[in-house]
């Protein structure tokens, strides 16, 4: 499940990812296989667990551990592993305890505001055994994908980069 856009993928890997074969294997083995590793013998809960305990580390002043605990959430929602509930609002609470902002962010050190919103509605939509990809565009606002508004978020005619669901105004890119 690497992220097709990795910009440190060799371009052999990087033009492989757009294929209908990368596509179906993702969508019919990789995933699946993902999810079923995870909801066996409760592997996924274990792991939030443990992820939960590493977030108390005193020394973790840039609050990476938390972050990480995000990174394996959203694992978990690609997959469409099962979350507990208790585990989604703990993801929820952390989100705010997050760095973020619109520019380019240092590795492991917080959310960029596209990505922030998107995982917020990622937690919304989420629904165990269905997998949700943070790979297609997402509203710039409020995070929704298309199978949340019922079309493709709309791209902005400025920047050509950021995409609206349309329920809500365009950033002012000025």
């Amino acid at each position: 499940m690497v992220h097709q856009t990795d910009m440190l993928a060799p371009p052999e890997a990087a033009s492989f990812y757009i294929t209908p074969e990368y596509a179906d294997k993702l969508a019919n083995k990789t995933i699946p296989w993902v999810r079923q590793k995870l909801d066996t013998d409760n592997l996924g809960d274990r792991l939030f667990a443990t992820s939960r305990v590493q977030e108390a580390d005193p020394d973790d002043i840039l609050q990476r551990n938390k972050y990480r605990t995000i990174i394996l959430g959203a694992l978990m929602i690609r997959a469409g592993a099962r979350i507990k509930a208790a585990d989604l609002q703990h993801l929820r609470d952390l989100v705010p305890q997050i760095n973020c902002t619109s520019r380019r962010m240092l590795f492991d050190h917080g959310f960029r505001t596209p990505g922030k919103v998107q995982f917020l509605a990622a937690l919304d939509y989420y629904q165990p055994g269905v997998p949700r990809s943070f790979q297609e565009p997402s509203c710039f606002m409020c995070g929704k994908i298309e199978d949340d508004i019922g079309h493709t978020p709309l791209q902005c005619k400025k920047c050509k980069v950021a995409t609206y669901c349309g329920k809500v105004s365009r950033m002012d890119t000025s």
